[in-house]
């Protein structure tokens, strides 16, 4: 009698255990998020900034025919560049008063990034986001260098400002002393302004 009873509970208890088992949601294999395109450092050895852009970006810099002004092109036809200047207020004043007129009238904020506080203006008409930096003189780098970072954005590429404003966040200014040391691919430097060459075409950013 005793022995049926142990063989009915353990029968009951062994079919409880596999229902359970059989009753387990087995979770799916996870989903590799998409690393997007491998980023490189480059360094402007004279201006004394680094920043990160994906591998492919051929970026130029040169001096725009106004004296002490110098323009790298991240994306050609003025998409994405740095505008790079000998600090002043007046200048600085100058380039807030310009991204002020946008129209329709832009967002304007004070952000803090790698030790650099700038004005930033955003504006968005036609499918198109503008955002513009303007560094503070105060934020000015050892050479007295400051600095205006701006790009335009596709919205209908719903990635695209992200991107951008990733690459905006790892620009930071180095000693001059680091210069040589200082990881990073050179920026080509040119006489004049190039209308090819600067990106490996279109925005070239996407899933960064």
């Amino acid at each position: 009698m005793i022995l049926a009873l142990l063989i009915i509970v353990w029968g009951f208890v062994a079919g409880c255990t596999s229902s359970s088992s059989s009753d387990v949601a087995v979770p799916p294999d996870p989903v590799t998020a998409a690393t997007g395109a491998p980023l490189k450092d480059i360094k402007h050895p004279e201006l004394l900034f680094t920043l990160q852009v994906p591998v492919e970006w051929n970026v130029i810099s040169y001096k725009l025919n106004t004296a002490g002004i110098y323009q790298t092109d991240l994306v050609e036809n003025n998409v994405f560049y740095i505008k790079t200047y000998t600090a002043s207020g007046s200048t600085e004043a100058a380039y807030r008063d310009q991204f002020r007129n946008w129209s329709p009238s832009p967002t304007e904020t004070t952000v803090t990034m790698n030790e650099i506080t700038y004005d930033r203006f955003e504006s968005t008409i036609d499918g198109n986001t503008s955002v513009a930096y303007v560094a503070h003189t105060s934020s000015a780098n050892e050479l007295k260098y400051a600095s205006v970072i701006a790009f335009v954005a596709d919205t209908g590429n719903r990635s695209e400002k992200e991107d951008f404003e990733k690459i905006v966040a790892s620009f930071r200014y180095f000693s001059g002393s680091d210069a040589s040391t200082m990881p990073g691919e050179e920026i080509t430097r040119t006489n004049r302004p190039s209308s090819a060459g600067s990106s490996s075409g279109g925005c070239g950013c996407r899933g960064l």
